[in-house]
């Protein structure tokens, strides 16, 4: 990870008409994805990041097996698979 002496934060330049202020910009992630078909995934929480780190962990993310990576279809899939390579 980078030192925090050089981490870059996002600023906007606001104009006000004492001056012009900087002002940082906070970060919004965006909605989280199936890493195996690519569709979005329900019941993971996503915007700010400030927000979504408050939140309680049972809030953030469903409380099941791969929740957050895997969309319901392919976990269901990937389960078969493993139960019947197993065999």
């Amino acid at each position: 990870m980078v030192k925090p002496s050089l981490r870059v934060a996002k600023t906007r330049n606001v104009r006000t008409p004492s001056r012009t202020k900087i002002v940082k910009v906070s970060k919004r992630t965006k909605r989280a994805h199936c890493s195996n078909c690519g569709t979005i995934l329900q019941g993971v929480a996503f915007g700010h990041q400030s927000r979504v780190k408050k939140l309680h962990r049972s809030k953030r993310l469903p409380s099941r097996i791969h929740a957050g990576y895997l969309c319901p279809l392919c976990l269901k899939g990937a389960i078969k698979n493993n139960v019947r390579n197993s065999q």
